[in-house]
């Protein structure tokens, strides 16, 4: 009978130890996508606890020993069956366990379960279980059994943060299992019936075990009673985000800023970059830009490493099937919006959309991208108003060339419209500008006002989609439109070789309610522009004539007005009179007047400085007036004193004029460098010095001098 109740509570320890450890790996799986994670965490706690309960009664070296390969084989099994089968079984391994923390951090919601991703979960379940299973199980400690998977629950926790709803009923299940494990506990070592029995060669006594029972449960009690205020408050307010600790995934200079790819492939149009076969005509992002500091476009936010299901987007019904020939760089080509991307790992930019790839794109690489496509009818925007909610989108830094504030002031003023200014903006680049493959790069401020301003025989007035669409971008910025800069390549439906000739830069303009609509500034084929500067000319001919008045309007000025005249018709007659109210010799004596009183003004001025900075403040600020006032004094009596000289150097050449200040640099450096022990008594010698330096310096002066100054 003594050895099945043993047994029984044995059982009942390591089945709830064994679900409470599953419970702790799952708590991570809530921020996961699909139920993997789910199962992997679940079959480590059972596999590992087996592993321990069954080798209870061998050498610990033994348990551990065994453990551990089994952890590393279910760990290759877990990598196995959550790798894509794209490279092979020992690299898929090294790069999981090498990057296996910062890649679960920086992984977006939901996490796809991979082998870089799944890896930590297993991992701690599996020691969390042998831990609570050699503790509970072989050394007979229940409750510090439940320690381990209590610190893999707060773990999970942790990695959670504020990303999914609170786990009520997983916690109250799981402090349930932890209060049936303790009432269950199994008896310590030295009681045990079966053959181990003996642990560490003795057995406690049972007065022993039972005062450690009372007091750790006296312990506990006063722990739940300590920690539960701080606990009640913590339940109110939203955990950190662990995510924030991490550095996200970075762009190579190449993608910084693909607006730089533009030329190269305006002068390579037959070069093969990657094979499409997407469902429909479609233009496939690569960078989208929002951020201008005057040199470079470049995309705003971080990229955050995502699973294959892309976190705030549809069901991706649109597909393309992408197969990468001589692309490169890290950024992705995919119809916007991306919704998920398989067979290739991905890190996305929740502002933009945009996709990277932390490993670059190479030839050959392959892979799926699902999106919801935007769709945008232009006609919908015609009435809109701009969508100015975010400000970086109307951002202009200083300096903006004059071309671009002409040709801004002649679309403001030509449409009333927003849409109208967008489209009018268009046309005015598309008619006025030619395209030149040939042309230099660059979309810096000096680089687009030589596209705008500098002439046809020069090289100006012509450029790529990188001058089109950049400045386009920021004239319509200065013209109050929320403008970015798109690179991408326009994508026939079905199967197709996109070539260097299909990638361009395209801008975009928000409206409200409508959201980002594509607008077209490159020139129509064939036709010759017109210079920008008749059109620009015209507008400010316009500006700046003025219509000639009318005689004898009904709003002309009436030069006939009888009140203007006198009873003799003299106009002059009243602007005589009251010239001659004032005579002019008042004039010239309230100018003397005015003069005289400057150097009283001064002087006033001068004693009412002076008197707040030897009477106000605190101690060390008026030690800190008193020196002021000393150099003041000096100064109006012809000695300069040197920016760079100390306290000591200063009084010395001060004193040149006959008055001393001594006493007073101690002061000064006492004030700069320990204000704090500057007490009344030393502002009030301070001032005793300045006054007097003030008045012999004042004294030693010409007597003009005293007088003026």
């Amino acid at each position: 009978m003594r050895v099945s109740r043993y047994r029984l509570r044995i059982a009942v320890v390591a089945a709830c130890l064994t679900v409470m450890c599953a419970l702790a790996g799952t708590v991570a799986a809530r921020v996961y996508h699909g139920p993997v994670l789910t199962g992997l965490v679940a079959g480590a706690a059972v596999a590992a606890f087996a592993v321990g309960f069954l080798l209870r009664n061998k050498p610990p070296w033994l348990a551990a020993s065994v453990s551990f390969w089994g952890l590393a084989a279910y760990l290759i099994g877990s990598f196995a069956l959550t790798a894509d089968g794209a490279e092979p079984l020992p690299t898929v391994v090294v790069d999981a366990i090498v990057n296996a923390v910062p890649r679960t951090l920086t992984a977006l919601i939901p996490v796809e379960p991979a082998p870089d991703t799944v890896g930590v979960p297993v991992f701690l379940t599996w020691l969390a279980a042998t831990l609570a299973c050699e503790l509970a199980i072989r050394y007979g400690r229940t409750l510090s059994g439940c320690l381990p998977p209590t610190l893999l629950y707060t773990a999970g926790l942790y990695l959670v943060g504020p990303n999914a709803d609170p786990a009520i009923a997983v916690t109250v299940v799981y402090c349930l299992l932890a209060a049936v494990a303790l009432a269950a506990t199994s008896a310590p070592p030295g009681r045990r019936p079966d053959s181990d029995a003996r642990v560490d060669g003795g057995a406690p006594r049972r007065s022993a075990t039972l005062v450690g029972s009372v007091i750790g449960a006296a312990v506990l009690l006063v722990a739940v009673a300590a920690l539960a205020p701080m606990a009640t408050r913590l339940v109110t307010t939203s955990p950190g985000d662990p995510r924030e600790l991490v550095e996200p995934p970075q762009l190579t200079d190449i993608d910084l800023n693909p607006l730089a790819r533009i030329p190269e492939w305006a002068k390579n149009p037959d070069r093969e970059l990657f094979r499409a076969d997407i469902d429909g005509d479609a233009a496939m992002r690569l960078g989208v830009l929002t951020e201008y500091d005057g040199v470079t476009w470049q995309a705003g936010g971080d990229f955050r490493t995502a699973g294959s299901v892309l976190p705030g987007s549809g069901d991706g019904g649109f597909a393309a099937e992408v197969e990468i020939i001589e692309l490169g760089g890290k950024l992705v080509p995919a119809v916007a919006d991306p919704a998920a991307v398989t067979d290739l790992p991905v890190a996305v930019n929740l502002r933009t959309r945009g996709l990277l790839t932390p490993d670059g794109l190479a030839t050959g690489d392959t892979f799926h991208v699902g999106s919801d496509p935007l769709i945008v009818d232009p006609e919908d925007a015609v009435g809109a108003r701009p969508d100015l909610s975010d400000p970086v989108s109307v951002a202009m830094p200083p300096g903006a060339p004059e071309g671009m504030t002409a040709i801004a002031d002649y679309i403001t003023a030509t449409y009333d419209t927003p849409y109208d200014r967008a489209q009018g903006l268009a046309d005015f680049l598309s008619q006025h500008y030619g395209f030149d493959p040939e042309s230099p790069s660059g979309h810096d401020y000096p680089a687009l006002e030589f596209f705008l301003e500098a002439p046809v025989e020069a090289g100006g007035q012509r450029g790529t989609s990188e001058q089109f669409a950049a400045t386009y971008a920021l004239i319509a910025r200065l013209a109050g439109l929320p403008s970015r800069v798109v690179v991408g390549f326009d994508v026939p439906g079905g199967p197709s070789t996109v070539t260097a000739a299909q990638g361009l830069a395209w801008p975009e303009i928000a409206f409200d309610g409508v959201g980002w609509v594509r607008f077209d500034p490159m020139p129509a084929g064939g036709v010759a522009p017109v210079p920008p500067e008749e059109t620009l000319d015209e507008l400010e001919e316009e500006a700046t004539e003025e219509p000639e008045p009318e005689s004898g309007g009904g709003d002309a000025e009436d030069f006939n007005d009888p009140a203007l005249e006198d009873d003799q018709g003299d106009f002059d007659a009243a602007t005589s009179a009251a010239n001659d109210v004032i005579p002019t010799w008042a004039w010239w004596i309230a100018a003397a007047l005015v003069i005289g009183s400057i150097p009283l003004i001064l002087k006033a001025r001068r004693r009412l400085r002076r008197r707040r900075r030897l009477r106000r403040g605190s101690p060390a600020e008026r030690v800190a007036g008193a020196w002021a006032e000393v150099l003041g004094s000096a100064a109006r009596a012809g000695v300069e004193v040197g920016a760079h000289a100390n306290a000591e150097e200063a009084a010395a050449r001060a004193g040149t004029v006959g008055a001393s200040a001594e006493g007073l640099p101690r002061l000064v450096n006492q004030a700069a460098f320990a204000p704090g022990s500057v007490d009344e008594a030393d502002a009030e010698a301070a001032a005793r010095i300045a006054l007097a330096y003030c008045r012999e310096a004042d004294a030693s002066g010409s007597r003009w001098k005293r007088v003026l100054t």
